[in-house]
């Protein structure tokens, strides 16, 4: 059992890892601010009724209390995400002045660590110099590269904004856009898989100050494996549906969608769809980084063409009963 702090705990990722931690023994505490103890009663009483303590604070917190908490536990992970990516500095002097830190997970939980902070500079900037302070303190950690989450990626086959194409909508568009060749590889895992391979992380001596990359053999998919799948169980296997179309969007164009674009949030969408589907994520693992599929064998992850499947087959089902 271990004394496990996470910090963004009512988001989605965050509760998942939370309760993942809790259902394992871990004695977690989640840190929320009493704003969100307010707004999100339910999530809340989620946690505590998952067997989780909740703290009231978070990273705008002084560091005092800050300090105070993170003498009470042994790890901390944080899941947060927006602007308070670059409040993590705080927690990490917090954690440095608290001595008593064996392991700390910063917000990476995507593919930052894979492709760099130059590549969507205003999402991955905040994590660089969060790694930076975490390095210069001298705090034990994991990085945890999780890659693209399913219900981003897998929903619209590889589109980021579209999250609603799979199951396929009786009335919807059979134009998918298709980057570059569809060809490139990206990896996408569920996201209990990901709160799953995090908490077996903790107090693993194996991934301690280095990458832990979730990159399950059977989740490196192309868009063009995307559409394949989809294809196969909608019209070859249930016939409820036609072929897609798929429309080119080259490198060129993209780039021109990313130049234009009228705001940061959709800059950075267009930003994280080229370097998935156009320059791809499957970078070569260093001396520095650890797969977590291969060293967590037991455990069986969910493969991303049975999550479409199942996906669709409940669809089929639902149609079938009315």
């Amino acid at each position: 059992m271990v004394k496990v702090l996470v910090v963004g705990a009512t988001g989605f990722l965050g509760s998942a890892i939370a309760k993942e931690a809790a259902s394992k023994g871990h004695k977690v505490t989640a840190l929320v601010s009493s704003e969100s103890q307010s707004k999100k009663k339910e999530d809340v009483q989620a946690l505590k009724s998952a067997g989780i303590e909740i703290a009231t604070g978070s990273l705008e917190s002084n560091t005092h209390e800050l300090v105070n908490v993170l003498k009470t536990v042994e790890v901390v992970i944080s899941a947060v995400n927006g602007p308070a990516l670059a409040l993590q500095t705080r927690l990490v002097e917090a954690a440095k002045q608290a001595g008593t830190i064996k392991q700390f997970f910063p917000s990476e939980f995507s593919a930052f660590g894979a492709i760099g902070e130059d590549s969507v500079p205003l999402l991955f900037g905040p994590k660089a110099k969060t790694r930076q302070a975490i390095e210069a303190a001298g705090v034990p950690h994991t990085y945890v590269v999780s890659y693209g989450l399913a219900s981003y990626w897998a929903n619209g086959l590889g589109e980021l904004s579209q999250k609603d194409r799979v199951p396929p909508a009786p009335t919807g568009d059979n134009k998918v856009p298709y980057f570059g060749t569809g060809r490139t590889k990206f990896v996408i895992n569920m996201e209990h898989d990901i709160a799953a391979y995090t908490v077996m992380a903790i107090g693993d001596e194996r991934v301690i100050n280095k990458q832990l990359h979730i990159r399950p053999p059977l989740n490196m998919l192309s868009q063009h494996d995307l559409i394949y799948i989809y294809e196969d169980k909608v019209f070859r296997q249930l016939c409820i549906g036609n072929r897609l179309i798929r429309s080119p969007v080259t490198e060129s164009e993209l780039d021109a969608q990313i130049s234009g674009a009228p705001d940061d949030i959709k800059r950075t969408f267009l930003q994280l769809q080229k370097a998935f589907t156009i320059s791809g994520t499957m970078t070569p693992l260093g001396a520095n980084d650890v797969e977590a599929s291969a060293i967590y064998r037991d455990y069986h992850y969910t493969p991303i063409a049975k999550y479409i499947n199942d996906l669709i087959s409940r669809f089929s089902a639902q149609l079938a009963e009315e």
